[in-house]
């Protein structure tokens, strides 16, 4: 009965403290603001995926119909050419509680020749501080950042406000035990904050359709969060017992965030940029610059050189001929080597990206606001790896087209209606 009495008593006294009420709902107004920014940025993303796909489905009809009215199988060259080819990362329906990177990476990708996972139209640096700058608040952010600000401003008064009176004694006559008394009231603040969150992550869920197709990642956003909130309060819980006033209370809890939130995540950023500078890609530059027109100047014997080592099947086939370089099959033959270049050079760049993201991951046990934030997109697929997923399928795709664009002539392929199914299943299409 106690217990029911004091968690009363604390919403009383949250109902009318006019600047707790207020901050909160600052906080809620701000979460649902940053759910318009993830949904506006999810639909607009939805809305692209269907009309490229809605595009590309029409051009494959269109080549479809022609099989079905010509009467001589086209060669493989002439179909390839022809074929739409694209690579699509989904956006996720729970990308609207954590964008993540998503504004930091293309989407969607036209796959031709000359084609790499590290075009503009691939990569672009904007970083979520700079999101914040120009309105695009993001509801993980402010989740892993600012509510632990609201925490302790909603209870950094609890028991500092009777200490300050000198009256706790009377609380500890009247209740048996003030660390219990100021957990209960503790407790509180503490549900309201995690019931906020999982309301909020269980509306998108809801108006997403995501409860069903993704249960088990709301599932873990929702522990995640439970557990964020819980560890920061458990901090915040000793600090309220172990200091007297409010002004002791509110500087330890200030200096607690600003240590966690700000100091760690800067510190362990600021380490890593040196370690690992930001790579400007200089490499794939250079690759795709001097040593491409280098290439274009290559004779034959060179190209055939650099083409075993690419496809040494070429010349070590069951089929009794060897793989000829002429007029019809060198700018194929030149794509595929400039392809194996990039990635040779992109492959440099992952690598230092992703001894980068080690080092960082190595700093979670002291840094958990960046382990809770990396969780966070990764269950919402807007972190680093999602992306590179995406870059490895666009790569794969590419491979495949030089690679059906450097084979089939040479197997003298007539396309039908069943060997063009594979080359769209090889490219992505179905």
């Amino acid at each position: 009965m106690r217990l029911l009495n004091v968690l009363l008593y604390e919403f009383n006294h949250f109902r009318k403290s006019l600047s707790k009420v207020v901050t909160y709902l600052i906080f809620v107004l701000a979460s649902i603001y940053s759910l318009y920014n993830g949904f506006d940025l999810y639909q607009k993303q939805q809305a692209t995926v269907e009309s490229i796909e809605q595009a590309n489905d029409n051009k494959i009809e269109q080549v479809s119909n022609w099989f079905s009215r010509t009467q001589i199988a086209p060669n493989a060259v002439d179909v390839l050419g022809y074929i739409p080819s694209y690579q699509i990362k989904q956006p996720s329906p729970l990308l609207v509680l954590g964008i993540g990177q998503a504004e930091q990476y293309g989407f969607y990708k036209k796959i031709t020749n000359w084609s790499s996972t590290y075009d503009n139209d691939m990569v672009e640096e904007i970083a979520n501080p700079e999101r914040l700058v120009n309105g695009n608040i993001d509801f993980s952010f402010l989740v892993i950042f600012l509510l632990p600000v609201l925490l302790i401003i909603l209870t950094y008064n609890i028991q500092g406000f009777e200490q300050d009176f000198r009256f706790e004694k009377l609380i500890k006559i009247q209740f048996g035990s003030i660390s219990k008394w100021v957990l209960i009231r503790f407790i509180f603040y503490v549900f309201l904050l995690i019931f906020t969150i999982i309301f909020f992550i269980l509306i998108v869920a809801i108006l997403n359709n995501a409860l069903t197709s993704h249960f088990s990642e709301i599932i873990s956003l929702i522990f995640l969060a439970t557990i964020y909130i819980l560890s920061f309060a458990s901090i915040l819980y000793f600090i309220i017992l172990n200091s007297s006033g409010s002004s002791s209370i509110a500087f330890k809890m200030i200096s607690l965030w600003l240590l966690l939130c700000v100091i760690m995540p800067g510190s362990v950023h600021q380490f890593s940029s040196i370690k690992y500078p930001v790579n400007y890609m200089t490499d794939y530059l250079d690759s795709n610059r001097q040593e491409t027109y280098e290439v274009f100047e290559l004779p034959i014997d060179s190209l055939r050189e650099r083409l075993v080592k690419i496809h040494p099947s070429l010349y070590q086939n069951d089929i009794n001929k060897s793989y000829e370089i002429n007029t019809t099959n060198r700018r194929n033959v030149i794509c595929a080597i400039v392809n194996e270049m990039n990635r040779l050079a992109i492959n440099t760049i992952e690598n230092q990206n992703d001894s980068k993201n080690k080092l960082i991951q190595s700093t979670y046990l002291f840094n958990p606001a960046i382990f809770v934030q990396n969780k966070w997109n990764g269950l919402t697929s807007t972190d680093y790896y999602s992306y590179q997923k995406y870059r490895d399928n666009v790569q794969k795709t590419i491979d495949n087209k030089l690679k059906l664009l450097i084979f089939e002539p040479w197997y003298d392929t007539k396309v039908t209606p069943d060997i063009f199914q594979k080359y769209l299943k090889e490219l992505n299409n179905i």
